[in-house]
């Protein structure tokens, strides 16, 4: 970089980036090229309506700059409504949705591009969002808040990649009216007797015999939860964090410290580390050689892994994105006579809290199996009694997957 061509600025960040963008390229690399093209073309028209300079278009990202955090905003507003529009008019499975963050920052500037912790910060940002969302800094916050008719919902405080401290984030609510609406759930009610025969018979499962109706199943479920978006998208999310901290702990002191101190900054690892230490100095003064302050320790980290899943991965934000988007894949399966009807509607909706709540099922069961192998090495390794809470649980998450067919 030339410093003397170099120079900083206050700016207002804008980055946005395709959710599910590798999925789509699997499934149809052409018709996903074409509509990121497309798409592309309206982000960056409607940027430089708003006042926007776009700095890079490389893959599936898109980063601009604006002088005004207002017209980043209205930018942002502007591309995420034209796109649901346009989405409307696409079969679900090639609907493309982006995520897009916008942070105020400090960054050096070298010819057409920009550089710098506010850019960065912007990148966090926007995979904090959900698909066809926009998430913002606090910094961002303080000076639209009163500006522009959103809404806005505190996301709190965010560790995230390569960032030492938290970030304060906020989820904009674009239509703070509908999103009122939306959150109000039906009455559960069973849909129409004709409705569940249809989903029955064009499923194409009603096999004679039940041993080979059984095999089926469980070929299906195998099947499904390796192809389940949502829980692939969770999965790589929760992969991603014990590599990037893997890959932090292998390289220079600096970067493991840096690791050291985000993992530290998570208050449940906080608790626990306290009340371990805390057991450990009891045990150690008062009986020395017979650690048994193991068992407690390991039994706080099961509780506050399952206070870490509900405020993280199934918080109400969390919840309420992800029964929408169970919800948009239920009604696509229904025939687009019942998909209209009120019946229809209501009748996806119950099947998207129904596949939410497995989802929590699952995760809970991945924990406390963990926890009850841990105390099966802990108290006697060589007395394998582990597998047998592992398969019968595993039995019932089986029968509740089956309920949601």
């Amino acid at each position: 970089m030339n410093e003397e061509q170099a120079q900083r600025k206050l700016a207002a960040i804008f980055i946005a980036d395709v959710a599910g963008y590798s999925r789509m390229m699997r499934d149809d690399e052409m018709a996903t090229v074409n509509t990121l093209s497309t798409y592309r073309e309206v982000m960056v028209t409607l940027i430089r309506q708003h006042r926007g300079r776009i700095v890079d278009t490389a893959g599936d990202n898109v980063l601009a700059e604006f002088s005004s955090v207002v017209d980043a905003m209205q930018g942002a507003v502007s591309i995420q409504k034209e796109l649901k529009a346009r989405n409307a008019e696409l079969p679900e499975h090639r609907k493309m949705q982006f995520r897009i963050g916008i942070n105020i920052g400090d960054v050096i500037q070298d010819g057409d591009r920009i550089y710098g912790d506010g850019v960065n910060i912007a990148a966090r940002l926007e995979t904090l969002s959900d698909p066809g969302g926009i998430c913002i800094s606090r910094m961002a916050y303080d000076q639209i808040e009163s500006k522009l008719p959103l809404g806005y919902e505190y996301l709190g405080e965010q560790m995230v990649k390569n960032i030492s401290k938290p970030l304060h984030a906020y989820r904009v609510v674009i239509e703070p009216e509908s999103e009122t609406r939306r959150k109000e759930k039906p009455k559960r009610q069973e849909p129409k007797r004709e409705h569940r025969q249809r989903e029955h018979h064009s499923s194409g499962e009603h096999l004679e015999q039940p041993f080979n109706r059984v095999k089926d199943r469980l070929k299906a479920f195998a099947k499904d939860m390796k192809e389940d978006e949502e829980l692939g998208e969770r999965f790589k999310d929760l992969k991603g964090r014990i590599q990037s901290f893997a890959g932090d702990m292998k390289e220079s002191p600096e970067r493991r410290s840096r690791a050291f101190k985000n993992l530290i900054h998570s208050k449940e690892v906080r608790i626990f580390l306290g009340f371990a230490c805390f057991l450990f100095l009891i045990n150690a003064l008062t009986s020395f050689g017979h650690w048994w302050f193991l068992y407690p320790a390991v039994s706080i980290g099961l509780v506050l892994y399952l206070r870490w899943l509900k405020t993280s991965f199934f918080s109400s934000r969390e919840l309420d994105s992800m029964c929408d988007r169970a919800f948009q894949k239920e009604l696509g399966r229904l025939d687009s006579k019942v998909r209209d009807s009120e019946d229809g509607k209501k009748y996806a909706r119950i099947k998207a809290e129904a596949r939410v709540k497995f989802y929590n099922h699952l995760y809970i069961y991945m924990g406390v199996n963990a926890f009850l192998i841990v105390i099966n090495l802990i108290s006697s390794p060589f007395n394998w009694w582990f597998p047998f809470p592992l398969l019968g649980w595993g039995l019932g998450l089986f029968f509740h997957w089956m309920k949601l067919k």
